[in-house]
């Protein structure tokens, strides 16, 4: 007992000393250690600057050119422009920024630049740098970011080959690349500067007094998007346009001598330009896959093919004329956060309408799903226009009937809005659903189904339809432009309208944008934003329904009856999130609950066909589902703007035929 007590004892005292020592120790050796300041990720991009003399990044010089002999020289900047891309030309900026992936964990940047033995260029700069390749050869930039804590990144590379322009024709792409170039030559691209020169583009801008000619606005300045290299000093060397137009010493043409061709029948000033002045006198291979010479003449892997906007935006998103990119940048197209949504090749179905590259090569490829690409893009220029392909109007991959479609026997000629009605289904078929082929609900948007008149389950009845479907965009829209000469419809070549009609979703998200810099909607609506109301969700964009409903500033217009039930004649928005609401109260009912994923809910055991097909038809009008992030979708919105009648339908045949009634006092949009 003594030698136990003993022990216990000592086992206390040194519990005790080990504790006092914890206790007294631990905060010394805390205080001891400063925190591991967390290193910051940087993410390096090369810039595509666009032909604007506003943009921060801009590239300018000063040109000087005669448009009118009388008047004399004239002066002006010239915005000059880059792609984005790692094959550039020599002479010209290459501009480059870094920051920190997480924006409270940045820095200040450190860049390095190994180059040519015989280059003297060098990189300066801060997040933002530039630095100018002189000689043809390989390129490599380092950047690290350090932290305010004094953690530096991972070091980020890029490599560039710069070279010079050898032309289309000098180059002789058409041997390797035939099928490309033969499509490339029919394009706007291949022929716009050789019309332009002899006046066979616009039509006339005013008629000159007893001339009976046309009156050309085309100079010297405006051959910069529409030339290869259009490079002039103090960024000429390359071998492009100004470089080839000073070798052949080939003076621009004047107003006058561009106007004589038609007024005098003068000869051609294309004819009549120097070899050397048309080689680059198109938009050529290089403009948008960069300097060729080195790979036609030696075979050098330098040339890079890009889905980016930049590459586009170098000239069409350069001016308020020329504003193309600007409206795309306001897009759901580009703001979206599509892509990652589907993690690549885990949803291989999925890539065909969430990137530019695997859109491309679905429509390439439409019924073998191993063939789509799955490489992360957003959804660019280049997706929806195939810059080889002239086949189709404005170059669009599709027109017509929609590739991808749940009803294929029930495919509409939707003109132009094709290539919108591909993506934008609900991908399931509501009459195979009903009969129990498929156990799948619709995917986010169905309002090519409700445009089209066909969207989700009418057990058997005949659906009233809005007009919308039967009306718009069904013929070429009169462009309003009564000038001789222009074009009669808008979305159409003047010399060829016929199929050439927009459908009903061009007609109303691509009318003509706001282009007025002052107004706060400026380039947010209509056009390439597709927008029908403004990025904030604010503004209704009418212009499109006018002809038709007047002047319209809410899309929430007043419905005919109340048929929710709820004691008040609402807007068919109101209205339609009612019957939303009724609907899924029902459903409730029978032991439906919310869920926050795909399918959105869940379902009893014995939940039978009824149940399923409501759902279903839930699914179709709400549009974009709520998630667990808060998110709560479209609410129908969509569906009662494109089609309320329809949506009311749906909604009431599903209440009637899970529950026997419509809800007290609700008038029946089915009869």
């Amino acid at each position: 007992m003594k030698i136990k007590t003993l022990v216990m004892v000592a086992g206390a005292l040194l519990l005790v000393t080990v504790l006092s020592m914890v206790f007294t120790s631990a905060p010394q050796i805390v205080s001891a250690q400063a925190p591991t300041p967390v290193p910051p990720v940087a993410v390096l991009k090369v810039l595509a600057v666009p032909g604007n003399a506003a943009d921060k990044n801009a590239i300018t010089t000063t040109i000087t050119y005669i448009s009118d002999t009388v008047v004399g020289p004239a002066k002006t900047t010239a915005a000059l422009y880059t792609s984005g891309l790692s094959n550039v030309p020599i002479k010209v900026p290459v501009v480059l920024e870094v920051s920190g992936k997480d924006p409270k964990n940045g820095g200040t940047a450190t860049w390095s630049l190994v180059k040519p033995a015989d280059s003297k260029a060098t990189i300066t700069g801060t997040n933002v740098a530039k630095f100018t390749p002189d000689v043809v050869g390989a390129y490599y930039v380092q950047v690290t970011i350090k932290n305010a804590a004094g953690a530096t990144s991972a070091p980020q590379f890029a490599f560039f080959n710069a070279g010079t322009y050898v032309g289309v024709t000098a180059g002789n792409c058409k041997q390797c690349h035939a099928k490309y170039t033969e499509e490339w030559a029919k394009t706007n691209h291949a022929t716009l500067f050789a019309r332009e020169l002899d006046n066979k583009v616009d039509g006339p801008l005013g008629v000159q007094p007893g001339a009976g000619g046309y009156i050309t606005h085309y100079s010297e300045t405006c051959a910069r998007c529409h030339t290869t290299g259009y490079y002039l000093a103090p960024f000429n060397g390359a071998g492009g346009y100004w470089d080839a137009k000073d070798k052949a010493k080939w003076t621009f043409p004047t107003w006058k001598q561009i106007d004589e061709v038609f007024t005098k029948k003068a000869p051609s000033n294309w004819d009549a330009a120097p070899a050397e002045v048309k080689n680059m006198g198109v938009i050529g291979c290089e403009v948008c896959h960069g300097p060729a010479l080195e790979h036609a003449k030696n075979g050098a892997k330098v040339m890079q093919a890009s889905f980016d906007n930049g590459v586009c935006n170098q000239c069409h998103g350069a001016a308020a004329n020329h504003s193309k990119g600007w409206q795309l940048a306001n897009s759901k197209h580009t703001t979206g956060t599509s892509f990652e949504e589907i993690n690549g090749p885990a949803r291989q179905d999925c890539v065909r309408c969430h990137s530019s590259i695997a859109f491309a090569s679905f429509v390439a490829n439409p019924t073998n799903i191993a063939a789509w690409e799955n490489e992360e893009s957003a959804l660019t220029c280049a997706g929806c226009h195939d810059p080889h392909d002239e086949k189709n109007a404005f170059q669009l991959r599709v027109v017509g009937k929609p590739l991808l479609f749940p009803y294929p026997d029930k495919a509409k000629d939707m003109g132009l809005s094709g290539i919108c009605a591909t993506c934008h289904n609900g991908r399931r078929n509501g009459d195979d659903f009903a009969k129990g082929g498929s156990t799948s609900y619709p995917h986010y948007s169905s309002a090519t189904e409700m445009l089209t008149d066909i969207a989700g389950i009418t057990y058997g009845a005949t659906v009233p339809n809005s007009p919308h479907g039967a009306m718009v965009g069904n013929a070429p829209v009169p462009s309003g432009n009564t000038t001789p000469g222009s074009a009669k419809f808008k979305w159409s070549k003047p010399e060829d309208t016929k199929g050439n009609v927009p459908g009903g979703c061009v007609v109303c998200h691509m009318w003509d944008t706001v282009t007025v810099m002052t107004d706060t909607l400026a380039f947010k609506v209509g056009g390439h934003s597709f927008n029908a109301m403004s990025p904030d969700g604010k503004t209704a964009y009418g212009a499109s329904c006018k002809s038709c409903h007047g002047d319209v500033k809410d899309f929430n217009m007043k419905a005919k009856a109340d048929y929710d039930g709820n004691g008040k004649t609402e807007g068919v928005i109101d209205e339609t999130k009612g019957l939303l609401n009724a609907l899924m109260k029902v459903l409730e009912g029978k032991g439906v609950k919310k869920s926050t994923s795909s399918p959105y809910a869940t379902f009893p055991a014995d939940a039978d066909q009824k149940v399923k097909n409501a759902w279903f038809n839930f699914r179709v009008v709400y549009g974009a589902m709520w998630t667990a992030d808060g998110h709560v979708g479209n609410e129908g919105k969509a569906s009662a703007m494109h089609n309320f009648k329809r949506t009311c339908a749906l909604l009431q045949l599903s209440i009637k035929d899970v529950s026997g009634a419509l809800p007290a006092g609700a008038a029946d949009c089915t009869k």
